[in-house]
């Protein structure tokens, strides 16, 4: 008979910090995960007509973890409620007493016959797309300016957000890598967009920057391009100051336009 030995083997106590479960404390609109306080967001409505890299903005605000999740469907259910919206915003151009109403309904409805042309014509699939972004910081200073940040970052992306209120602890279960989508944060967040919009949206891509005009002006510190209007305005840009930062000797300098 073998007489059974035992072995005592040094504890990896590196790697029982990583497996062994955190503090987690759920809140209505926020949690705590160990030493970081966090809050989930979802995207509940998207821009009808979006620009090249309008995802990468989202989902590259720093302090932020993003889930995004896209699965296929059947392009009819899509071109049915495309139509609707369709309708819904010829009669709000028709009965808007304000012009400018008026106009951005009536644009809005040329924009949706143009995406029910190209899946029609192109074939172009659609599906539905789940998007989850968790704000995580260690104080309430940087937590409170990380929040304000994501939620005017989606603004201006012409995107809408909500905090995932009494859903916190599902949503943190949805954006986590070793789970699923739990079916409550599906049924808020579930919308219809076409892949093209999902894949030209670049996630988390942040390489280089481009307006879509202008000219190329510099490399990142990543190797991307920089290519910069001066003259271009928006909800984060109102005028045409800007400063060039870096190291002496690498041809940065002060510039005011």
């Amino acid at each position: 008979m073998k007489q059974l030995q035992t072995q005592q083997s040094n504890i990896n106590n590196s790697l029982l910090n990583i497996i062994t479960p955190i503090g987690l404390e759920i809140k209505r609109n926020s949690l705590i995960i160990g030493e970081n306080t966090g809050r989930i967001y979802g995207i509940v409505k998207y821009p009808q007509k979006v620009d090249y890299g309008w995802l990468a903005k989202i989902t590259n605000i720093p302090g932020t973890v993003v889930g995004i999740t896209f699965i296929p469907i059947d392009n009819g259910e899509f071109i049915s409620g495309l139509s609707r919206t369709v309708i819904q915003n010829r009669v709000a151009a028709e009965i808007a007493k304000d012009p400018l109403t008026a106009q951005r309904a009536e644009r809005a409805a040329i924009d949706g016959e143009k995406i029910m042309l190209q899946i029609d014509e192109k074939g172009e699939t659609v599906g539905t797309i789940i998007i989850s972004i968790m704000v995580l910081a260690r104080n309430e200073e940087t937590f409170t300016k990380i929040c304000r940040k994501t939620e005017s970052t989606i603004a201006i992306s012409k995107s809408k957000a909500r905090i995932m209120a009494n859903l916190q602890e599902q949503a943190f279960k949805s954006i986590s890598p070793y789970h699923t989508i739990d079916e409550s944060v599906e049924e808020v967040l579930k919308r219809i967009i076409p892949m093209s919009s999902y894949i030209g949206g670049f996630p988390f891509s942040s390489s280089g920057y481009n307006d879509g005009t202008g000219y190329y002006f510099a490399r990142d510190n990543g190797g991307g391009l920089v290519i910069l209007d001066p003259w271009k305005r928006g909800n984060d840009r109102t005028n045409t100051n800007f400063t060039i930062m870096g190291d002496s000797g690498v041809g940065s300098a002060f510039v005011r336009a």
